[in-house]
This record gives C-alpha cells, structure tokens and sequence, in this order.
C-alpha cells in the first residue's frame, strides 16, 4: 500500500508538491492511490443464495471472483478513473478495504501508517523524485512495484 502510494505520489511532479506544501493533502491521496491499485486487486467470496446480477445467474455455493480493481475504476462512481486526482470528491467510495462483514478491521491504521509515511518522507526528504524508469506495479491478486527508485536532490 505504502510503495504504490509513493509510486503515485512521486512519480506525478504536481502531486508531490501539493502533498509537500500541505500534508493534510496526504489523506486524499492515500484514498487515491488506494482506490487507483488497492492491495488486492480481486477477492474471491462464495455466493449465499441464488441471485441474477446483469443477466448472469448465481447459485448458491458458486465460486465468485470480484474485481476490487475494477470496481474502483468504474467511470459510472468515479469520472475519468484512470487519473489521480488528489480533488476526488468521492475518493473514499473505492472498496480497497472491501465493504459490510468483510471489511479489513486494519483499515484505519493501515491509514494512519500511509499517511504517516508519506509526510515524513516529503518533510525529512524534500528532494525526493521518483527516478525515471520506475516499474509499474505487477500482480494478479497482491499488486505493488518490485521496486522504488528514487533520487535524492
């Protein structure tokens, strides 16, 4: 969560300059990032009863796959959802943590930690960038960047 939240933040010159100038900027894009590459990118659940969801029938016991990733991308709740925008009105929405019985009980302190790490990091090292080159993140389920160059100026 924290490598893809510096990924964001560092590799987007704006950002990581409103983010430096106002560390209160640091929520949005926590909540941002989160729902641009949430930690696990799908889950599996089983469905409880049987259902028709557009037009597709689920029974009972059926093994179901469900695309946190792409949920958080659907252009119908979030306008232009490829972007990071740190004035995301409903940048919460995104269902990183998951919703109702399994929702992560971590969530607020998984937060706190993100938050936390990205503004010391802007205050104790304010020259840092991104390097050129960096990966993007990789993985079906777990995705991150297998590594973070930066720089130091």
């Amino acid at each position: 969560m924290i490598l893809n939240l510096l990924l964001h933040v560092l590799g987007d010159p704006g950002v990581r300059s409103a983010v430096a100038a106002d560390p209160a900027r640091a929520e949005a894009a926590v909540e941002e990032s989160l729902r641009l590459e949430p930690a696990a990118a799908v889950v599996d659940r089983y469905a409880t009863a049987d259902v028709t969801v557009a037009g597709a029938t689920v029974t009972a016991g059926d093994l179901v796959v469900v695309s946190i990733a792409g949920a958080n991308r659907d252009p119908a709740e979030f306008p232009d959802p490829d972007r990071f925008d740190l004035d995301r009105p409903n940048a919460r929405r995104h269902l990183a943590f998951a919703a109702g019985p399994h929702v992560c009980i971590g969530m607020d302190l998984a937060r706190l930690e993100a938050i936390t790490a990205l503004t010391t990091l802007l205050a104790r090292r304010p020259g840092i960038r991104l390097a050129p080159g960096a990966p993007p993140p990789v993985g079906l389920v777990f995705r991150k960047p297998v590594a973070l160059p930066v720089t130091l100026q």
